[in-house]
């Protein structure tokens, strides 16, 4: 193997590896229970979100499972806010996710830093008191810090990423459902000449509300990339593929104004992608 083949093949693993990582940070926007319902013009909150990652495994199509040993912990903040109503009619608002992370790798340096930040212009196209139908549209901003000589570990992706976001929350009775299906659209790294794929992402919670307002909660998570990863504008064989997670979610108003919600999911089904278990606590403050 020549010294341009070992360097691209590198790139390709430092490049998928770092992609799936720093796009699971999206899953700040992790679904929760009555996550999909609308609140009252004028209305704002913050979700503070503190978060570990445990990614043991790389789960390569090829080679098998690669030793990565990668765990992340961080603190996410996410303020939303909601406007007065378009046409007397339809809720907005905007909101942001804004990530403070440490990336560890086997056999790499530690970074801690500012990750990508995102915003989101959001529209509530029909809701009810049963159903409501959404869309939000997240603009992931390379704003986060990023070493290009260690990748893997940098807190920032270095490219733009648009998740384009359709949502449904479904409250019939104590029972309720919300879920989200994402098209993910990653443009490329400027500094490693890497084109990340497209995806589709869907999660869906099923949750139940007991007398006493705790909240209980099934998870799924599903994502599958679109087409395979690019280095210098040529395709990678075999870097397309798939991560599939369940879980499960807990959540309990300590106040009118304060929530509290923890979830773990595990990926139990993953090829070409990064694999492990996912743990969050979400404390809200409504305003």
């Amino acid at each position: 193997m020549n010294g341009r083949t070992r360097w691209r093949g590198m790139c390709v693993l430092l490049g998928m590896i770092a992609g799936m990582i720093l796009s699971s940070f999206a899953y700040a926007d992790v679904l929760d229970p009555f996550d999909n319902m609308p609140m009252p013009e004028g209305s704002a909150m913050i979700g503070t979100y503190v978060f570990y990652q445990d990614l043991p495994t790389y789960e390569d199509e090829t080679a098998g499972d690669i030793d990565i040993d990668v765990k992340v912990p961080g603190i996410i903040f996410r303020p939303l806010w909601f406007g007065p109503k378009l046409a007397d009619k339809f809720s907005w608002g905007l909101n942001a996710v804004i990530p403070v992370l440490n990336v560890d790798a086997a056999g790499l340096e530690s970074q801690t830093g500012l990750g990508d930040i995102a915003v989101s212009p959001f529209i509530f196209l029909v809701e009810n008191e049963s159903f409501n139908l959404s869309f939000w549209e997240f603009v992931y901003m390379p704003t986060g810090e990023y070493d290009e000589n260690n990748p893997d570990t940098s807190p920032g992706l270095d490219t733009w990423q648009f998740q384009h976001q359709l949502a449904v929350g479904y409250y019939p009775s104590k029972f309720g459902i919300d879920w989200t299906l994402n098209y993910w659209n990653r443009l490329e790294s400027d500094k490693l000449n890497i084109d990340y794929q497209d995806a589709i992402e869907t999660d869906l919670i099923l949750h139940y509300t007991f007398e006493n307002k705790i909240t209980f909660g099934g998870i799924g998570s599903f994502w599958w990339d679109l087409d395979e990863l690019e280095v210098d504008g040529q395709e990678t064989a075999d870097t397309k593929g798939h991560r599939y997670a369940a879980g499960i979610n807990i959540m309990y108003p300590f106040a009118e104004n304060v929530i509290l919600s923890a979830r773990w999911t595990t990926d139990f089904d993953v090829e070409n992608h990064t694999k492990g278990d996912w743990y969050y606590l979400r404390f809200v403050f409504l305003f």
